[in-house]
């Protein structure tokens, strides 16, 4: 094990960079959500990161390029700024509620900073294992980096969305070396911010706000795709984040109506479509669930969250697919096949077999007790929207498998940790609201 000190000062760089256009920005917890500094700064990194993959988007697209960092940095702050003015212009008059920081809270924000801190290190110290990294991700970020521009690597699943590589190819640039190695750390950043961002939004929901950073550390450590991803140079991390954050926003939406959610909202849906194949259609199934469930329930305004989903998200789809004609990349489901119905045995047994462990399976496990025993009051409004957006996206997942192009059985054994991954903290948080509600904590 060896430290690339140049490596990790590029790293800090990068960072501070997200920090700087997330705080343009605007973009922080809402007003009712007053005293949040870690969770604001945590939230800016995210925001920034996307603002940096999108204007890279855009500079590919009209055959600028990436490989200037200034006018990167230029173009996501002209982003940033049109975010700051859609905030000023839909100020929130929620009254803030601070709720004190117990002794017993420190230790729990503390405990989760060591989960973090940890994930970091060993980013840091551990060579990449991730086998997309050599295969898909770290091929594309070194062909971005080399061109600067988006072009074709003619590597494994080449029409997936670039999110990934993008961020990977900016670190490049700023370390001026092309390094697997290195690339993989900024995903524990991305993953550090999604922790305390996660711990934040548990803190807003539970009577006992002092268990948030508790949870949110065995969320981290229960998920072990997720916490993996801190190490390895795959897609699925990302996604997590910024899909479970633009959920989470549009259900907080629901519960006080501060717009502020709502810029969270869009910037974490276009985020999540940016990031992955299947970012688009599970963005796709929250808006859809959010829409009619706020509806059948006779909420106010109800296409305003789903707007705020759908409508970035299909956006950067569509330039992705225009970058896609205009780099030679033809666009494809090669995943996608016929339906099979008769395979859902062998694939219910399938999953049996990948989450019978404890350490594929135990955060499985932990969201069927903890579902159990909230019973039918995950099904009450306070948590319905979250509670059935989990549901429509296990089942989406298992329907996925179901029409593989190959083998189902064999999508399950090589796919299932990371499609399940992709809800899993989400089913967990309504696990743990859930049980603060029903008072089992």
């Amino acid at each position: 094990m060896s430290v690339d000190f140049p490596g990790v000062a590029a790293l800090v760089l990068v960072s501070a960079e997200w920090l700087a256009l997330g705080w343009l920005s605007g973009v922080r917890f809402p007003p009712s959500a007053q005293g949040a500094t870690a969770a604001n700064w945590a939230l800016r990194v995210l925001v920034g990161a996307s603002l940096v993959a999108l204007a890279q988007l855009g500079l590919a697209l009209v055959g600028i390029g990436i490989g200037s960092v200034a006018l990167v940095l230029l173009s996501a702050g002209l982003g940033a700024a049109a975010l700051r003015v859609a905030g000023s212009s839909r100020a929130g008059d929620c009254e803030a509620k601070l709720v004190p920081v117990e002794r017993r809270e420190r230790v729990g924000w503390l405990l989760l900073a060591l989960v973090l801190l940890a994930g970091i290190v060993r980013s840091v110290l551990v060579p990449e294992a991730g086998w997309d990294a050599y295969s898909h991700w770290g091929l594309r970020a070194q062909a971005f980096a080399s061109a600067g521009t988006l072009v074709d690597a003619h590597s494994e699943h080449e029409y997936y969305p670039p999110l990934v590589p993008l961020l990977e190819a900016w670190l490049y640039l700023q370390r001026n070396l092309v390094s697997i190695d290195l690339a993989k750390t900024i995903w524990a950043v991305i993953g550090s911010a999604f922790g305390v961002c996660l711990a934040w939004h548990l803190r807003l929901s539970l009577r006992s706000a002092w268990l948030a950073p508790f949870l949110a550390a065995g969320v981290v450590l229960s998920t072990t795709a997720l916490l993996e991803g801190f190490w390895t140079g795959q897609a699925d991390l990302a996604l997590t984040t910024f899909l479970t954050l633009a959920t989470l926003a549009a259900w907080q939406w629901q519960r006080d109506h501060d717009p502020g959610w709502l810029l969270h909202v869009a910037v974490f849906a276009a985020a999540a479509a940016l990031t992955k194949f299947e970012g688009l259609p599970r963005v796709g199934i929250v808006g859809v669930v959010v829409l009619v469930e706020g509806a059948l329930a006779g909420r106010a305004r109800v296409w305003l969250p789903s707007f705020a989903l759908l409508g970035p998200a299909v956006l950067v789809a569509l330039l992705w697919l225009a970058v896609e004609i205009t780099r030679g990349i033809a666009p494809n489901g090669e995943h996608v096949g016929t339906l099979q119905p008769l395979a859902i045995g062998s694939v219910a047994l399938a999953l049996a077999a990948v989450f019978g462990g404890v350490r594929t399976g135990g955060g499985v496990l932990v969201v069927v007790l903890g579902w159990a025993a909230c019973g039918r009051s995950l099904f009450e409004p306070a948590l319905r929207v979250l509670t059935l957006v989990v549901i429509a996206q296990a089942a989406a997942t298992l329907i996925a498998f179901l029409v593989s192009a190959t083998s189902p059985v064999l999508e399950v054994n090589t796919s299932a940790t990371r499609l399940v991954e992709q809800c899993l903290p989400l089913a967990l948080f309504v696990a743990a609201v859930g049980l603060a509600r029903t008072g089992h904590l």
